[in-house]
């Protein structure tokens, strides 16, 4: 069976219902209350050379610099920002500000502006954030990310990077750690890097998986594993967090999450019918979790291929149209779990 072709571009993009993120899978543990020194009855402290008082970051003036490229050089980690595949508009690693909002009469809001600049050099608004937001670029989170890859000791190479200008999706696989499904494919593991600028998304990484055939990504919120947390000054120590959840990367819950996902696709082999479509489509892959538009382009891939008619013949042409759209939304990422799950759903139902 083949799914290589790419879908063609001009198709109109997922309605917005759709263009959210997953559930967080790991609840956050509640932190203590942060120490800080007092001084006048104002409580003052640093964090990333920002001043916070009294619990709030104080972004007076404050510019991020556009990091230079070496520092993205950690081997096996570098970037090419020019195959942004939500488009050349924006760097991911772009130089951002965010700034108290101010009305004319002077009145000083608690909301705050962040600010993105483009790769025309201009500045272009992400979204309004409360005085509680904190603001993680998304360099902060590629070091941090790559630094865990690094340590896993798996050989992980660059997918994809995604930057809409809000919302961050760094991807990369490695073929270290891999399973053989009854059909021969091979699927193996896939770590996004997530970040936002406007709160729409929690930041951090998630871990799914990825089939060796075509390089379909297959994002799996049931089987797949998190490490993420909110942009809230709760989570001042972001990153000794996210280090602590890339334990499962060298543990046992890599291994036993890869089995589970490769045993669920083997209930996928049985014939796909014009019965169990429409079982599908009512009960398990609903136009609320893909809209109809997706799912027309869905169908029209797996009739346009040679292959054995099989469910997961389906599967594999749902996630090369939603993985190699030539100009990706945050909605096909989304799109791309809930289909995925769903036929999985639905496959263990027939088992």
């Amino acid at each position: 069976m083949v799914y290589c072709g790419r879908v063609q571009a001009g198709y109109a993009q997922a309605p917005t219902q759709t263009d959210g993120d997953f559930p967080i899978l790991n609840n956050p543990k509640k932190r203590e209350d942060i120490n800080m020194s007092h001084s006048n009855g104002i409580v003052e402290n640093q964090f990333n050379g920002i001043t916070l008082i009294d619990g709030v970051p104080d972004y007076t003036g404050y510019t991020e610099i556009k990091p230079e490229p070496e520092i993205q050089a950690i081997s096996g980690n570098v970037v090419n920002t020019s195959e942004n595949v939500n488009g050349i508009k924006f760097d991911p690693f772009a130089r951002i500000e965010i700034q108290q909002l101010i009305n004319d009469d002077g009145f000083q809001s608690q909301a705050r502006n962040v600010k993105v600049y483009n790769n025309d050099g201009k500045g272009v608004e992400a979204g309004v954030v409360g005085q509680n937001y904190l603001l993680i670029k998304n360099q902060e989170v590629h070091d941090k990310c790559s630094e865990i890859r690094l340590e896993s000791g798996m050989e992980w190479e660059h997918d994809k990077v995604f930057f809409d200008g809000k919302r961050y999706r760094n991807v990369y696989k490695t073929q270290s750690l891999s399973r053989t499904l009854e059909n021969g494919d091979v699927a193996f593991l896939m770590f996004t890097e997530l970040n936002s600028y406007d709160g729409s998304t929690t930041a951090g990484f998630r871990v799914d998986f990825m089939i060796l055939v075509c390089q379909n990504g297959m994002i799996s919120p049931k089987y797949g594993w998190d490490s993420r947390f909110r942009h809230s000054l709760q989570n001042v120590n972001w990153q000794n967090e996210i280090k602590a959840g890339a334990l499962a990367l060298t543990g046992n819950l890599a291994q036993t999450r890869l089995d589970a996902f490769a045993q669920a696709c083997n209930t996928l082999r049985n014939p796909l019918t014009m019965e169990n479509l429409a079982k599908l489509r009512n009960d398990f892959v609903t136009p609320k979790k893909l809209p109809n538009l997706r799912y027309g382009e869905i169908l029209t891939k797996y009739h346009s291929e040679d292959h054995k008619n099989s469910i997961w013949d389906l599967m594999q042409a749902g996630t090369n149209t939603l993985w190699h759209r030539e100009k990706m939304t945050n909605a096909d990422f989304v799109n791309n779990g809930n289909f995925v799950d769903g036929l999985l759903d639905y496959g263990k139902s027939l088992s």
